[in-house]
């Protein structure tokens, strides 16, 4: 047991930093991500319409201001700490969906916002 904990630190220590923070919100819905010009994308194993429910529902608390949701894309717009940030759920297979998140901040790509507002998305899923 003990060599399985110092293997599981080792192997977390070694990964990068988003893929690690990642491994330890959501682990059990998340089953692949990725990272493109500072958006998010997690490939979760849920129902899109339970991942687009709870996106907007995390969104409308994470919020300054009213989102604007697009019922017919999966797309919801917000404004959270001064910055245009872009959530979207895509369908990809029975129980299976993308989520994207994207963020700027006058006019400049935030990563760090997008990733933020991800994996308090994720871990609503999770609740």
């Amino acid at each position: 047991m003990r060599h399985k904990l110092i293997a599981s630190i080792l192997i977390a220590l070694a990964l990068p930093g988003c893929l690690a923070a990642a491994a330890g919100v959501g682990a059990g819905i998340i089953f692949s991500q990725e990272m493109d010009a500072n958006t998010y994308t997690y490939f979760l194993e849920k129902d899109a319409d339970v991942v687009w429910a709870t996106a907007k529902a995390s969104l409308s608390h994470q919020a300054t201001e009213i989102i604007e949701p697009d019922e017919d894309l999966r797309t919801v717009t917000a404004r959270i700490d001064n910055a245009d940030v872009v959530v979207s759920v895509e369908l990809h297979d029975l129980d299976r969906c993308a989520l994207r998140v994207s963020a700027r901040k006058f006019g400049v790509a935030n990563g760090e916002l997008a990733e933020m507002v991800i994996d308090e998305i994720v871990r609503d899923l999770e609740r």
